[in-house]
């Protein structure tokens, strides 16, 4: 590793090279692996890119901190400004991170449309960030995604106001889908939990579930815990006959919290009371 006193030299050195390394005297300023950095690895400066297409083009840091490290940034422009600079949020980012934070920083300033006496700055900079971002996009042959290609159109207050209206009914839309998702796969993982193909099922919707181990004539909830067939029926008839009250202890330990048509909650466990039928029709307790 090469050592020298001025960062300038260190910028230069950088600039007009993909590779070696190297490190200013007192190490605050260096590079290595295509990255400048100041002060070490936790904060990039600029970093050198190159596309399938062989072009090279270096991600410039929009990041500040210090004083020092503004001027370290200064000096690095500086030095690259030969080069195809595009500026990022963070060049330690990957291609989603840096779409979404683009998407984030046109939102910040889109909600200052409405109270500006002169919109068109804030369009201005709206246009120069989706500018910079389809830059990003078209050098690493990458499609926009769909939200920050929307955000980047707005222009006014009313554009914004669609863009929140499509938002929240595409957010609604995913929500959806990833509880759809969720429960499918939950399922799943219960139908091996309840087949013994693992002892282990944590509950996504708060529930608890039962299986009977028949090796053991025992009954096991999600939650690890289990009890004799005998202490479940009786459980069950109580529910039943309406004898199991709150504040009425099961196995002596576990004390009724809470009961009524839907579910029963004793201690820690929640169970539904559909979920109790099905595993008394199960043992033939019905």
């Amino acid at each position: 590793m090469s050592v020298r006193t001025v960062c300038w030299d260190i910028a230069h050195e950088w600039a007009n090279r993909q590779d070696g390394s190297g490190i200013g005297a007192g190490g605050n300023m260096l590079y290595g692996g295509g990255c400048v950095y100041s002060y070490g690895d936790h904060f990039i400066i600029a970093k050198h890119v190159q596309n399938q297409a062989g072009e090279r083009a270096v991600l410039f840091t929009e990041r500040t901190y210090s004083q020092t490290t503004a001027k370290h940034i200064a000096i690095v422009r500086n030095a690259s400004s030969h080069l195809n600079i595009i500026n990022v949020a963070d060049p330690a980012m990957n291609h989603e991170e840096l779409f979404a934070d683009w998407k984030e920083r046109i939102i910040a300033v889109a909600e200052k449309l409405a109270r500006a006496n002169r919109p068109q700055k804030y369009a201005t900079t709206i246009a120069d960030l989706y500018s910079e971002a389809q830059r990003y996009a078209d050098f690493f042959g990458l499609a926009i995604p769909e939200q920050l290609a929307q955000a980047g159109d707005i222009r006014d207050c009313a554009q914004f106001a669609d863009y929140l209206a499509h938002d929240r009914e595409e957010r609604a839309i995913e929500q959806a889908r990833q509880k759809k998702r969720s429960q499918k796969l939950q399922q799943a993982k219960l139908k091996a939990w309840r087949a013994f193909e693992t002892d282990r099922f944590i509950s996504t919707d708060g529930w608890d579930y039962l299986r009977c181990n028949v090796k053991t004539c025992k009954v096991e909830t999600t939650q690890q815990i289990s009890f004799t067939l005998s202490a479940g029926q009786f459980l069950y008839q109580s529910i039943k006959d309406g004898s199991a009250k709150v504040g009425q202890y099961f196995l002596r330990d576990y004390l009724i919290v809470e009961i009524n048509r839907q579910f029963i909650r004793i201690g820690c466990h929640k169970v539904a009371i559909k979920e109790i039928n099905r595993f008394a029709y199960q043992q033939g307790w019905l």
